[in-house]
């Protein structure tokens, strides 16, 4: 089955050179072929278009195993092909969920936004949780091409409505009302929101595999290098200890690596974006006699937290390749404590 990286390239945002570049070197690495989509497929809003993309693809080239991508991310040059990852009864998502001060229960506009196309469309609402980020999607034609053509049947009787989340939430409702079992969530890396990470945005080197410039963090995009570089380029190149490492390990690291106490984040951070599988480990603790003299303020007002809190923010979604070790036993023993 042929792969296919399809991308709306619609005016007046068509995409940059920068991301055409990133498209085109990932479409080579990973067997596929690009198919730009330059002109509407139907006189409808831009979130209805993505529902053509399906039938579009087929139509040109046969059944085929399709990413379908917004134009307006880079795929760093190191990304794994995440075709690889699903078969194409599967459908690949990422999910919206990537902001810690966002409500991550189940409430909040994803959860409305799921119940008012689910009453406009006739269909159930799909589970809060499930809300994908709408710049990525994964599926085999032969498998989502009735599924496509019922959300478009939806189109006339909802007026071509599109506000509440408009790809997003028709397509998960109607992937959980017909295909529940085949909801497959990519990780975070492949479809990183910006403008949920804005300290990865005004930064040129990638942290993460694919980046998605949405809204304000637009401005960022031309800046950002999706080529790696060699000797691997840190995001934070004045970090001392980082540079040591990566010119000791090259290409080698270790499976996983202690970076002692946590004072500031640049050298996890540096580990966890060079070396997509490496574990980082570091210890916590608001002990003032270990702690550096530019933190004891923190200890003495009972705000060291903060620190931890934004060290874990900066990480990002790395952070889940982060263990932190506290104390916790009479003796200082120093545990494992899950983040």
């Amino acid at each position: 089955m042929k792969r296919i990286i399809a991308v709306l390239d619609l005016p007046p945002r068509r995409a940059s050179p920068n991301v055409r570049e990133s498209y085109e070197a990932a479409a080579k690495r990973w067997g596929g072929e690009l198919l730009w989509i330059g002109e509407h497929l139907q006189p409808v809003h831009p979130f209805w278009q993505k529902m053509f993309v399906c039938d579009h693809v087929h139509r040109k080239v046969g059944p085929a195993h399709v990413l379908q991508l917004d134009n307006d991310m880079l795929i760093r040059s190191d990304c794994p092909s995440p075709f690889d990852l699903l078969t194409a009864n599967q459908f690949g998502l990422v999910a919206e969920r990537q902001a810690a001060n966002n409500r991550i229960d189940n409430g909040g506009w994803q959860q409305r936004a799921h119940e008012i196309w689910a009453r406009r469309c006739g269909v159930r609402p799909a589970l809060t949780w499930l809300h994908p980020n709408g710049g990525l999607y994964l599926y085999g034609t032969d498998m989502y091409g009735p599924m496509f053509a019922r959300i478009i049947r939806h189109l006339i009787p909802t007026w071509g409505a599109s506000d509440q989340a408009t790809d997003e939430s028709l397509i998960i409702n109607q992937l959980y009302n017909d295909h529940p079992g085949y909801i497959k969530f990519l990780p975070p890396d492949f479809n990183v929101s910006m403008i949920y990470s804005p300290a990865w945005a005004i930064n040129p080197v990638m942290q993460s595999y694919i980046y998605h410039f949405v809204g304000r963090s637009k401005a960022h995009l031309d800046a950002c290098r999706w080529q790696r570089r060699d000797p691997l380029e840190l995001p934070f190149p004045g970090n001392a200890p980082a540079q040591e490492l990566t010119q000791q390990w090259c290409d080698g690291p270790p499976a996983e690596y202690d970076i002692g106490p946590i004072f500031t984040p640049q050298l996890a951070a540096n580990l966890l974006a060079i070396y997509p599988e490496l574990i980082v480990t570091g210890q916590w603790s608001d002990d003032p006699d270990r702690l550096d003299r530019r933190m004891l303020s923190h200890t003495e007002t009972g705000s060291s937290h903060l620190v931890l809190t934004r060290f874990l923010l900066q990480l990002g979604i790395n952070a889940r390749r982060f263990r932190l070790r506290v104390k916790e036993d009479a003796d200082a023993t120093l545990q494992l404590a899950g983040t």
